[in-house]
């Protein structure tokens, strides 16, 4: 750290460590006076079973927000949710300029057009022009993935070029836009490329990764072979994948029908973008009635089993236009993401016993990842020669499985997960710090902090039910009427019960209150405490369970 006054130094506030949440960042200088560069700024997803009734997970952006202004722009890979999802919810804290190429931008701007933030704020890049951002100079490379126009970024700065990946594959025949170029990658790496900060979701895998072409002819039989109508489900930003679906389904004599409002504005925007150039003639959901079912093919959202996106609706029976019945099809045109399938296996269950046929990928190769395989990554280095790996967008697993693999492909590796600072250096890479982050829940339409207690209370009144007492009491402290008992998520009767569990719990804290010293009932936190006691009795003997309880006093005075 000799030379600390230029550092260039890498942290993730998140993507490292996880899949989804992206947001990473560069800086340059001595710790107390960096410019900072920011990467992508994403979203995770809540799950019931460690965040209830959570919408959104939100990247802890404490460190960055308080860097009094030097944080001199936001790059955007790509427009998937966990890459730009944050932006409506955390830009405001950050107040700096966001660089995207046209589709990204565009998809960014119509988000905050929904919000007070101006849409202005978001600056179109092409390929190949240089941006400057304090110290730094950041281009965009185009690259394929599943969506267009993704990006990977050339970071120039006075201690050398940084190359951040985004999400990538290396697709000969993608389908939506050029097929994957390595000349400019095999430039840069003339040029020399100090660290590469690399995709590792689909590391553990070898071989390279399908092409988006290769799927048609399967879609094609499978959609053929179903005798009613047939609905498909994907990511509603995978407009490649939307745009191979709707093109096999044509080819099958069917009729186009978009369900999901996030899929008709994606597709919207890759039309005005240039983008899809030759996605079928779309049929109106309310027009769909008067077409033969074995004519009709939906594209609805839900992929990921949302409860109230198109897909779960249908499976309920509760979509306002969409039914479908025995013999009908659902197709599953992608993956399921780790803490999800419970949610798309309900889905399935729930379809199944209306006699409705689904096919997912396990059954039938429909889908291919945009993710790059251990034999892309290899190709990628290759070109790239970086000196310093750095692997990203991935859970620990992948992070440590990514950094054994770029030993063998020439590239110190540095393991820098969420909080850690890692000097990019070619010589000896380390991280040299450490900074507090986590994550930030958006709960109805307000940020909770993980570390707020909020979640916890939630979990544990789910895990153990809610008992409250309500009691009023004179200024001695004795009962005026007796306790008010209401239990949520408990049972109400029980085996060998002498009545229900809020009529034991009233008369065990009347009897409490009342067998009481009085200097015992002389503050309302004592009669509390009092109360508080005799439901863990009575709730621990007949139930087993000890809930989290509410006692509330009203005392009267004379």
């Amino acid at each position: 750290m000799a030379d600390n006054a230029n550092e260039l130094v890498y942290l993730a506030l998140g993507g490292a460590g996880e899949i989804g949440m992206n947001c990473y960042l560069y800086g340059l200088g001595s710790a107390a006076k960096r410019d900072w560069i920011m990467v992508d700024l994403g979203i995770g997803f809540g799950d019931m079973e460690s965040a209830p009734g959570v919408e959104l997970v939100l990247p802890d952006i404490d460190f960055i927000a308080s860097q009094h202004g030097r944080l001199r722009g936001i790059f955007l890979t790509h427009a998937h949710e966990d890459h730009i999802g944050a932006i409506p919810h955390l830009w405001e804290r950050l107040k700096t300029p966001i660089y995207a190429r046209r589709f990204t931008a565009e998809v960014v701007r119509r988000k905050l057009a929904e919000t007070s933030i101006d849409p202005s704020v978001v600056i179109d890049v092409a390929v190949g022009e240089r941006v400057p951002a304090g110290d730094f100079e950041v281009e965009f490379l185009p690259i394929t993935h599943s969506i267009p126009e993704a990006s990977m970024l050339a970071i120039r700065s006075p201690r050398g070029t940084v190359v951040h990946s985004g999400d990538f594959k290396l697709d000969p025949s993608p389908g939506l836009g050029d097929p994957a170029d390595l000349g400019p990658y095999e430039r840069l790496g003339k040029e020399g490329v100090l660290a590469f900060a690399c995709d590792s979701t689909n590391v553990f895998l070898e071989g390279i990764s399908r092409s988006e072409e290769e799927i048609i002819p399967k879609l094609k039989e499978v959609i053929t072979g179903a005798d009613g109508a047939v609905a498909a489900t994907s990511f509603a930003s995978n407009v490649a994948r939307l745009r191979t679906l709707a093109l096999a389904a044509e080819d099958c004599g069917r009729s186009i029908v978009i369900a999901g409002r996030a899929m008709r504005r994606m597709i919207e925007v890759a039309v005005e973008t240039g983008q899809l150039k030759d996605f079928p003639t779309v049929t109106r959901e309310e027009d769909a009635e008067s077409i033969p079912r074995e004519n009709l093919f939906y594209l609805v959202t839900g992929s990921q089993g949302e409860g109230r996106a198109a897909v779960a609706r249908i499976a309920n029976g509760s979509h306002p236009s969409i039914k479908l019945r025995e013999g009908d099809m659902v197709l599953f045109s992608s993956k399921t993401i780790p803490g999800n399938e419970t949610a798309v296996y309900k889905i399935y269950n729930r379809l199944s016993e209306q006699g409705i046929r689904v096919v997912d990928n396990d059954m039938e190769p429909v889908h291919v990842s945009g993710h790059a395989r251990r034999g892309d990554l290899e190709r990628i280095y290759a070109a790239l020669k970086p000196r310093v790996s750095v692997p990203i967008h991935g859970e620990h697993r992948h992070l440590v499985e990514h950094s054994d693999w770029a030993g063998t492909w020439g590239a110190r590796p540095v393991l820098a997960p969420n909080g850690s600072i890692a000097r990019l250096d070619g010589n000896a890479p380390e991280v040299v710090d450490y900074v507090d982050t986590g994550r930030v829940y958006l709960d109805g339409i307000t940020h909770v902090g993980a570390l707020d207690g909020v979640i916890r209370e939630r979990l544990k009144m789910a895990r153990q039910g809610h008992v409250i007492v309500s009691l009023i009491v004179d200024e001695d402290g004795e009962l005026i009427a007796d306790p008010d008992v209401r239990c949520l998520g408990a049972p109400k009767d029980g085996p060998n019960w002498n009545a229900p569990l809020d009529e034991m719990i009233a008369t065990a804290v009347d009897d409490a209150i009342e067998g009481a010293p009085a200097r015992a009932r002389r503050s309302d936190r004592d009669v509390e405490e009092l109360a508080n006691r005799a439901v863990r009795n009575i709730t621990q003997k007949f139930w087993g369970k000890r809930p989290v309880t509410t006692v509330m006093v009203q005392r009267l005075e004379d």
